[in-house]
């Protein structure tokens, strides 16, 4: 793990430290940078594709089973009349 300074104190700290040991100034906080920096990492954009096409396609996922239901118990109930 790398060490980072605190911005309170200027105290080596680990990054992984919730808070500075020295001053207690919250350190994991400021880890996370810009919410554009936050957006355009690799796995995020990775995420957010795969949310997106979960959100498109669950509809038809969807209305597909939903017709094979429909068809599956339109034909059980025909072959036991």
């Amino acid at each position: 793990m790398a060490l980072i300074a605190c911005p309170a104190c200027a105290r080596q700290v680990s990054e992984a430290a919730p808070t500075c040991p020295g001053c207690g100034h919250p350190i994991a906080a400021q880890r996370g940078g810009t919410f554009k920096d936050a957006l355009t990492r690799p796995d995020a954009v990775k995420s957010g594709f795969t949310v997106l096409g979960l959100f498109v396609t669950a509809p038809w996922i969807a209305r597909v089973l939903a017709l094979v239901l429909f068809v599956g118990l339109a034909a059980w109930v025909v072959a036991h009349k």
